[in-house]
């Protein structure tokens, strides 16, 4: 899959040789990964990571990079938790571009870009009170909770609308 881009932000897709980028931007975050109890993953960590996702066909990841610089990290999956759904694992915005839209941007991008899902999930780990307020803003409506660090939202995906046959009056 090629590189996408939406206004100034642009979505490109991670390979493994994208280790260090990630982990630099994991280390511009360290927020985010206090809210979850931990420190930031090590390189070694995120290469491993990386390495597991090309075994999954239904994971898609993206470095969001804003004037030649990465922002942020998308991370999805398709058909998951059921065959008509796609899960927003993580969508995170390094935390001195927080507040620019840059996660709004990207949201919208894969709405726009999401084919034959008919509803999407979004994670939200550990108490992340922006993050909650950020997918309700946008629509998603809680569902559930699993467990004391894990809420589900869900947004539902509007459908296409039928197209007539070929050769035939609507």
């Amino acid at each position: 899959m090629g590189a996408m881009r939406t206004l100034n932000l642009s979505l490109r897709p991670v390979g493994l040789e994208d280790a260090p980028l990630l982990h630099q931007l994991f280390l511009r975050s360290p927020g985010y990964f206090a809210l979850m109890g931990m420190e930031p993953p090590a390189l070694e960590d995120v290469a491993r990571d990386l390495a597991t996702l090309e075994g999954d066909g239904r994971r898609r990841v993206f470095l969001l990079v804003s004037e030649g610089e990465v922002v942020g990290y998308l991370d999805y999956k398709l058909h998951y938790p059921e065959p008509e759904d796609a899960t927003l694992s993580l969508l995170l915005i390094r935390e001195d571009r927080q507040g620019q839209g840059l996660g709004q941007r990207a949201l919208t991008h894969l709405l726009e870009n999401l084919v034959g899902a008919e509803r999407l999930y979004a994670v939200v780990y550990g108490q992340n009170p922006r993050a909650k307020a950020f997918f309700q803003a946008q629509g998603f409506q809680h569902v559930k909770d699993g467990g004391p660090a894990l809420s589900w939202y869900v947004l539902p995906l509007k459908k296409a609308p039928p197209q007539p046959a070929l050769g035939r009056e609507p």
